[in-house]
């Protein structure tokens, strides 16, 4: 089976989503041996350069997929096509949702409770609230475009 236009860019989309921010939070999960001023700016450092070359690699990749598909990208979405971005986002938005009650159930635990902080924490990530929002972030999207592959894989 062919794959659309639009599931050739999903399938862009997941992979480089999976694989520069899966090496961004395996490296900030690195982080934990350095002093907390240092972690916090090796961090924003890598976060920065993850989020440049997300953009830099989604545009060369979808623009060579426009290129090389001239009349699938300018023909633009069909029903078909909005259906599975629709139901895809919807996967997304529950993931992100579940993340953000996540973050917001423990940022009031740390307020009434300080000496839970998180220096005392297992996990001695810089920035740690900041970075689960971030992973809520990144793996709705990871969602999202999966749900969207699963649709058209599936054909319905």
């Amino acid at each position: 089976m062919d794959m659309s236009f639009k599931e050739k860019s999903a399938w862009i989309s997941l992979f480089s989503t999976v694989l520069i921010f899966g090496y961004y939070f395996y490296s900030v999960f690195q982080l934990s041996d350095l002093p907390v001023e240092q972690a916090k700016e090796v961090a924003k450092g890598l976060l920065i350069r993850a989020i440049v070359l997300s953009v830099i690699v989604e545009i060369i990749f979808h623009g060579m997929l426009a290129a090389t598909n001239h009349k699938a990208a300018e023909m633009g979405a069909d029903e078909r096509d909005k259906l599975f971005e629709y139901r895809g986002n919807n996967f997304g938005y529950s993931i992100l949702v579940i993340g953000v009650l996540f973050t917001l159930g423990r940022i009031i635990t740390l307020e009434y409770n300080p000496q839970w902080n998180e220096h005392s924490s297992s996990l001695q990530i810089p920035l740690l609230t900041a970075h689960i929002l971030m992973f809520s972030f990144i793996l709705s999207e990871v969602a999202r475009f999966a749900g969207q592959i699963y649709y058209y894989r599936r054909g319905y």
